[in-house]
């Protein structure tokens, strides 16, 4: 393969990756939490069989099926609204694996008796550490941890903030 040949295939994958993000994730999370029950079928697409969802203060997800439940049935759970942002991508691609590093925040509406203890209108922010595969041509979670450092309603604020490291 050509350099120039390498460089587009990287481009390529890069915005792969972003899309991957931007529309099979945040697009279709989001509208899968205002009440289009088919768009998560979207997202789920594009697990690996032995993906492991990983968010702060929640059951660790391990396997297709237990991630697949914890969005649509866990996610709702919580949020009845909700727009992710995510931003200050760092995205490394080793051949057929990448990993990616995003920021994130979300304002959102909590739902009331939710797993969190938050309720109403509010705020989540943190990082996604994410690893990815190219499956058949196509890129795919093998792995999402959300290192959320707030979880907050906006009557908190920015009051009891705490910087998360790890989930574990």
């Amino acid at each position: 393969m050509s350099d120039l040949a390498q460089r587009i295939q990287y481009l390529e994958d890069l915005e792969a990756i972003r899309y991957l993000k931007h529309y099979y994730y945040c697009h279709c999370v989001d509208r899968k939490v205002a009440g289009d029950t088919a768009a998560i079928d979207e997202t789920v697409s594009r697990f690996t069989d032995d993906i492991v969802a990983d968010f702060t203060g929640l059951p660790l997800a391990e396997g297709r099926e237990a991630v697949i439940d914890f969005y649509v049935q866990g996610v709702s759970s919580i949020l009845s609204w909700c727009q992710h942002r995510v931003m200050n991508d760092v995205i490394d691609i080793s051949g057929d694996t990448a990993t990616g590093l995003w920021y994130v925040d979300v304002p959102c509406v909590f739902r009331v008796g939710n797993s969190t203890g938050v309720e109403g209108s509010g705020f989540i922010n943190g990082r996604y550490q994410e690893e990815y595969v190219r499956d058949h041509g196509v890129w795919k979670w093998k792995r999402i941890t959300a290192l959320l450092d707030t979880q907050t309603s906006f009557v908190d604020n920015w009051t009891n903030v705490k910087y998360v490291n790890t989930n574990r």
